[in-house]
């Protein structure tokens, strides 16, 4: 019994892991670290900074619908499954064509008001775009995350993950600008050649008015809630792009992006929870011997992660970011306790999203965004690189311990 729980477990967490590699880790483990190499610090730190404000959005749309699906899905067979996707894909488009709409215009407005620089503009263009593709290929996955069909998941990551790498060779042609043209044909390519192959590229997609309005439940919240949380994650970048340079913006990406790679195991975990969370309609559902398997897995990966920091960071920024990697090295150094604290709110989220109150989600990440965001108004235009480390502590800190607030709440009532 316990091997055939072992096994089961291992093989999903085993897929996801990849899944994981193939869309976090090729970027930031070979493309990014290539074409810093390649650009030199300020223009890499160009791409960075215009990356930062459109991953602001993000998958704002693609990321409160996915949820509604997982919410809902259970509900529904087959066809009606079928279908339930299908709307939420039709629902992300109309949003989508919007968001890039209103984006364009203000790109027009800052260049021919604000005399913003032209360069900056040819990279928000392409990487606004790559939204299109990246939200729709997000919808597309999801009913493969509810019915635990991570091995092929990670086949489409992967070809996702490896057709971004046009980039490298689109930032040797054009350097900065080339590099945002590169990842979004990347992106449009992949999300093409999915749509042909679940037989959707040229068909007209289904659309359920009820099935639509039971999705807007939840989606207005989690959009909200996920603009709120890439906000604060990227705010860092754009005011420090702005008080100071695009150099110190790619130094500082440097080392966050370390961060980001130790803590991949854990956000592996939680995409690996959600998805399985979706089976089921009430917590108490959800077994002892499961709990405390993720409880473990996230101390695990805690240590794991703090000690690769501390001991290899400076070695593996060296070999990744060799230009800069010494001042980033002391800037990693600094991050280090932001380790917990991300693996706090990666354990908290699937249980809260799936069985909390949907409300909730869009409340804490307004908390996540005041926390990082008014130390980040208030320090980075005076102290520069330690202005966003202390805010990034201060950021972390007040975001986990609201995620374990609400997680108590979630576990005190719903079970």
């Amino acid at each position: 019994m316990f091997l055939e729980y072992f096994k089961r477990y291992f093989g999903y967490t085993f897929w996801v892991m990849l899944e994981v590699t193939m869309i976090v880790g090729l970027p930031k483990l070979v493309i990014f670290p290539v074409t810093a190499y390649l650009l030199g610090k300020e223009q890499f730190g160009l791409v960075i900074f215009s990356l930062g404000i459109v991953m602001m959005v993000g998958n704002a749309p693609s990321g409160g619908l996915v949820t509604g699906v997982i919410r809902n899905i259970a509900k529904f067979d087959g066809p009606d499954g079928d279908r339930l996707v299908e709307t939420s894909a039709r629902l992300c488009r109309t949003a989508m064509l919007m968001i890039i709409c209103i984006g364009m215009v203000a790109l027009a407005i800052a260049r021919y008001f604000w005399h913003t620089d032209p360069k900056i503009i040819w990279c928000l263009v392409p990487l606004l775009l790559f939204l299109y593709p990246w939200n729709l290929f997000d919808i597309q996955m999801a009913r493969y995350r509810v019915e635990r069909r991570f091995a092929l998941r990670t086949a489409w990551y992967s070809l996702l993950g490896t057709l971004l790498f046009i980039a490298i060779p689109t930032a040797i042609w054009g350097g900065a600008v080339g590099m945002a043209w590169g990842y979004m044909l990347g992106c449009v390519i992949a999300q093409i050649i999915l749509s042909w192959k679940q037989k959707i590229l040229f068909k007209k997609l289904a659309y359920d008015v009820n099935m639509a309005a039971l999705l807007k439940q939840i989606w207005l919240h989690m959009s909200l809630a996920s603009v709120l949380a890439f906000s604060s994650r990227y705010i860092y970048r754009l005011i420090l792009g702005i008080s100071h340079s695009f150099s110190s913006v790619a130094t500082l990406f440097a080392a966050t992006n370390i961060i980001d790679l130790c803590m991949a195991p854990m956000a592996v975990l939680s995409l690996l929870l959600l998805g399985m969370l979706g089976g089921y309609t009430h917590l108490r559902d959800v077994g002892k011997r499961q709990r405390y398997t993720v409880l473990g897995a996230g101390i695990g990966t805690i240590v794991v992660g703090t000690l690769i920091v501390f001991f290899g960071g400076r070695f593996i920024l060296s070999v990744m970011f060799p230009e800069f990697s010494d001042e980033s090295a002391q800037v990693l150094r600094s991050l280090i306790m932001i380790i917990p604290c991300t693996a706090a709110v990666h354990l908290c989220r699937p249980f809260v999203v799936k069985f909390g109150p949907i409300k909730f989600v869009p409340v804490l990440n307004l908390i996540a965004l005041l926390a990082h965001g008014l130390p980040a108004v208030l320090l980075i235009p005076r102290f520069g690189i330690r202005g966003a480390v202390i805010s990034y502590n201060i950021g972390y800190g007040l975001n986990a311990a609201s995620w374990l607030g609400a997680l108590f709440w979630t576990f005190k009532v719903r079970l």
